[in-house]
């Protein structure tokens, strides 16, 4: 699914933009499923960037206590840019992404799927600026959003409007600043070049 552009920019450790990467990777109609689907949205997966301290009894027959009810997500989508980690299993192009980057790069690879629905401060403004320590390709899926990438000296190097299918490529300790534009989804393959355990990328088909 991705070409070898995007593959020899990833290895290169080189930030780049990219147009039309990929589309049709997801959906919001996907995420809906995975926010009514109670593993997806445990407190070690469901993160809201921006949200207030919440508390709750936990319902009956649920396996695991520390999944976020219905009318606490509700609220926080209204104010909050939230994302999903541990998410490279959602569908099969999901999984094939990732396979393709572990095959070509060698380092365990994830999808973390980031939202916002409503337009306010806090889900424009999404984490503001800063670094990771993984190396990130991320891909516009639907909306629109502007994103900054600074190099090493903190120098902007990429000053882009995103839009669906259009991608960019982030290595480890870039500074850059992701700012929304719409109601947007976008999903971010994280690469951990400093870990050594692969997921399996099987699909089970029935």
């Amino acid at each position: 699914m991705l070409s070898k552009e995007i593959l020899k920019s990833i290895k290169s450790l080189k930030p780049t933009f990219f147009k039309n990467t990929v589309k049709d990777i997801f959906s919001f109609k996907e995420l809906e499923k995975l926010l009514n689907l109670r593993p997806f949205v445990n407190n070690s997966r469901f993160t809201p960037v921006h949200s207030k301290p919440y508390a709750w009894k936990a319902s009956g027959w649920l396996s695991d206590k520390n999944s976020f009810p219905p009318f606490v997500i509700k609220d926080i989508l209204k104010t909050s840019v939230c994302y999903l980690r541990d998410a490279s299993r959602a569908n099969k192009k999901l999984n094939t992404i990732c396979k393709e980057i572990e095959e070509a790069t060698h380092w365990p690879t994830d999808a973390h799927i980031y939202f916002s629905v409503k337009e306010t401060e806090n889900s424009i403004k999404g984490f503001g600026k800063h670094k990771d320590h993984q190396h990130n390709l991320i891909i516009c899926v639907e909306g629109s959003y502007e994103i900054t990438i600074y190099d090493l000296k903190d120098k902007k190097i990429i000053n882009k409007i995103l839009k669906s299918g259009n991608g960019v490529f982030i290595p480890a300790n870039h500074n850059h600043e992701i700012n929304s534009l719409s109601k947007r989804l976008s999903i971010s393959f994280a690469m951990a070049p400093y870990e050594s355990i692969f997921q399996e990328r099987e699909w089970i088909s029935l």
